[in-house]
């Protein structure tokens, strides 16, 4: 017989007192019993089967936590209970075990009359006759509802916060940032694949359980960032820097790797004390700032620096340069025949050939200097470290030599060349302006030399400068107090060498004796000759206009307007309004504009200029023709009465075959094309009567009269002929 069975001869169940012996704590058997009943009516299950697992016995706990009443129970099957949560195979391995008289354990969950679902752990024991064979089943249940409630709650919990943590890994490993968390002993304990992916030369430091400062150090000895400075002192300062950023995590920085990508870095110290990292890669942005910074500063054609950084890297030379330092010298070169090249083979040659003096340049220089395209054909270079002028003249010579090599442009051998002017800081000046002005004048001055020179801004340059600036002082001055006067010169028929009109001509009494040609080329470079222009036009026409009022006819007034004249939008509206006040009529007078006008990078505005104004009846006459670089295309295109012979050309006539052929030429090619033509500088008989025989049409030099003061116009203009008045009686 089983020992895990119990013997029906008598017992709990029957009411019977049990046969056993007292126990130690000193109860009856009676009294021993009564306490173990009131056990299991309280606390215990209780249900007792036959063989088939029909109900014979039932306690009140059973019927309290079934809802069903003994008389439902007994007789039924114990499956009334039965929920349906467990599968057949449940409960056929629970049968198999107590049918072979051997008791069973487990955790059942059982349905109660009204529907509820209850869990009981149960013990389920055979019973056997006094045979020794099984003839029922006793079994005693705990209610544990409560207990499989809670441990469902906590199972569901844990299995949530599994999901949420795998969920989170997932969701760090999808991230294309790199993501790594440090503990509080600096050591890695979470990272994705990312983090990993942005170190690849960590040299497999990046695991589990190792520190920060190792990572970093394994991934800097083997060349995983970039840096601007070699100095190993300085990389190791950005490595300490670099792990007390990290131990006292804050703002975010950056960091270069050695591929070209940018990381920003974001550290934050968890609530719990744990460095949480977020690698983010910015290399498109840095691209865009680059691309915006290089838009900012480069020069488009070229790719050279422009102007505003070549001005801010002479700004920093005052705070880096230090007592001591070796000088820095400026270059400003300009491009010899530039304008021809561009005129003859087209802005596609010309910005060609921009961009090969450009990659000469660069070329040339070393890798210390810079280079930038200031504008059109002109380019400056900065020389760092230049111990004496000896090594800018070095420099200079191999630069002058590459930019004259031979280029092959729209299928034409062109010889390019340069002009140099070179100043030096801080000899020559600390400020970044001067020394772009002194280099201007350097070269200006080569280019006096001739073409492929170079210059030094030195001290005659300087006094030049100085003497230039006290003249344009004295100017301004005078233009205020208007004491700026002028002279007329007579222009005559050459026919009849009648009287035609006057050319004027700017005088200023000065202790500077500063000459016409030089205080107007002044005023010019000061932005001043706007002003002085149109005091002398107004003082021209009050002398025209007293001349009528005297009874005289002066005729044509010619008037020599400079670009920067025409470059005012405003300059049409001030000659029509001068014209005006005087009360003299725009087709007396002559605007006269060089050459060099019609070939001007502004052409097109000074083309509408001098359209409106020859639309107010003004006429424009086209001064020095034959010394400037325009074509015949230029000269078509304005609207252009009069062309005037430079006196160079005439001066040359009964000496220079070469200077007759060229007058020769210019009087047939005006007449061609509808025009008059002016000669100036008039001083022979020969001259004279060479030009009649062209049938050139006007005259002007000192054969006739030299520039007259306005005092002596009257009696010049008296001498020509009677008064207006007389000669109407």
């Amino acid at each position: 017989m089983s020992n895990n069975g119990v013997r029906n001869g008598g017992g709990a169940l029957s009411g019977e007192p049990l046969e056993t012996q007292s126990p130690s704590w000193g109860l009856s058997p009676a009294d021993e019993l009564s306490a173990y009943r009131r056990a299991l009516e309280h606390q215990v299950i209780v249900a007792a089967t036959d063989r088939a697992g029909r109900i014979t016995y039932v306690n009140e706990k059973f019927c309290e936590t079934s809802k069903y009443s003994s008389a439902e129970l007994i007789g039924r099957k114990h499956s009334v209970v039965n929920s349906g949560y467990h599968p057949r195979s449940f409960f056929v391995s629970m049968w198999k075990t107590i049918a072979s008289g051997a008791s069973w354990q487990g955790e059942i969950c059982n349905r109660a009359k009204d529907g509820s679902i209850y869990w009981v752990d149960t013990t389920v024991v055979p019973l056997f006759d006094a045979a020794g064979k099984i003839n029922g089943y006793l079994s005693i249940r705990y209610e544990i509802t409560a207990r499989k409630r809670a441990d469902a709650a906590l199972h569901e919990e844990v299995m949530r916060r599994r999901e949420a943590e795998t969920l989170l890994l997932e969701v760090i490993e999808a991230l294309p940032d790199g993501v790594a968390a440090y503990d509080h002993d600096d050591r890695l304990i979470l990272f994705n694949s990312a983090y990993r992916d942005f170190y690849d030369r960590s040299g497999g430091a990046i695991q589990n359980g190792v520190k920060f400062e190792t990572v970093l150090r394994k991934s800097f000895d083997n060349g995983q960032f970039q840096f601007s400075s070699t100095d190993p002192v300085a990389r190791q300062r950005w490595f300490d820097r670099k792990v007390k950023e990290h131990r006292s995590p804050g703002r975010p920085h950056l960091q270069h790797l050695w591929d070209g990508r940018w990381l920003q870095v974001q550290e934050r110290r968890s609530p719990v004390g744990y460095v949480v990292g977020v690698r983010t890669d910015i290399t498109a942005l840095k691209q865009a700032e680059r691309q915006i910074k290089d838009q900012a500063e480069r020069d488009p054609l070229t790719g050279l620096y422009n102007r505003r950084v070549l001005l801010d890297r002479l700004d920093r030379l005052r705070t880096r340069q230090r007592k001591g330092d070796p000088p820095v010298a400026l270059v400003l070169l300009d491009l010899d025949n530039f304008k021809d090249i561009n005129d003859t083979l087209g802005h596609g040659a010309g910005d060609e050939l921009l961009r090969i003096a450009a990659d000469r340049i660069r070329e040339s220089i070393r890798s210390t200097d810079t280079v930038a395209r200031l504008g059109g054909d002109e380019f400056a270079v900065i020389l760092n470290d230049v111990r004496d002028d000896e090594v800018v003249r070095r420099l200079v010579a191999r630069l002058t030599t590459r930019l004259a090599q031979p280029v092959r442009l729209a299928d034409r051998n062109v010889n390019p060349g340069a002009t140099l002017g070179v100043s030096v800081y801080p000899r020559d000046s600390s400020d970044a302006g001067e020394l772009l002005k002194f280099a201007d004048i350097a070269l200006y001055h080569a280019k006096a030399r001739g073409r492929g020179s170079f210059c030094f801004f030195d001290a005659q340059l300087r006094a030049e400068l100085q003497r230039r600036e006290a003249i344009a002082a004295g100017l301004r001055t005078a233009i205020e107090r208007r004491t700026v006067g002028i002279a007329l010169q007579p222009q005559f028929a050459l026919g009849s060498q009648r009287h035609e009109g006057f050319e004027v001509l700017a005088r200023w009494s000065n202790t500077l004796k500063a000459t016409p040609s030089e205080f107007i080329a002044v005023a010019e470079q000061g932005g001043i000759i706007g002003e002085l222009g149109l005091l002398v036009l107004d003082k021209a026409l009050a002398a025209v206009a007293q001349l009528r009022r005297s009874g005289y006819d002066p005729g044509r007034l010619a008037v020599n307007v400079a670009a920067a004249q025409l470059k005012d939008p405003g300059f049409p509206r001030d000659v029509a309004a001068l014209l005006h006040r005087h009360g003299v009529e725009a087709s007396s007078l002559e605007i006269e504009v060089t050459e060099n006008v019609l070939i001007d990078r502004s052409a097109a505005v000074l083309r509408q200029a001098l359209t409106e104004l020859h639309a107010l009846g003004v006429q424009i006459a086209l001064d020095d023709f034959g010394t400037g670089h325009a074509s015949l295309t230029h000269l078509k295109s304005m609207p252009v009465d009069r062309l005037k012979i430079d006196r160079s050309f005439v001066s040359g006539v009964g000496s220079n075959a070469g200077d007759e052929a060229i007058v020769r030429t210019i009087v047939t090619l005006a007449h061609s094309l509808g025009k008059q033509v002016v000669a100036e500088g008039i001083e022979t008989e020969r001259q004279l009567q060479f030009l009649r025989e062209l049938r050139c049409d006007t005259g002007q030099g000192y054969i006739v009269s030299k520039p007259l003061l306005e005092a002596e116009l009257e009696l010049y203009l008296a001498a020509q002929s009677a008064p207006a008045a007389r000669r109407a009686g």
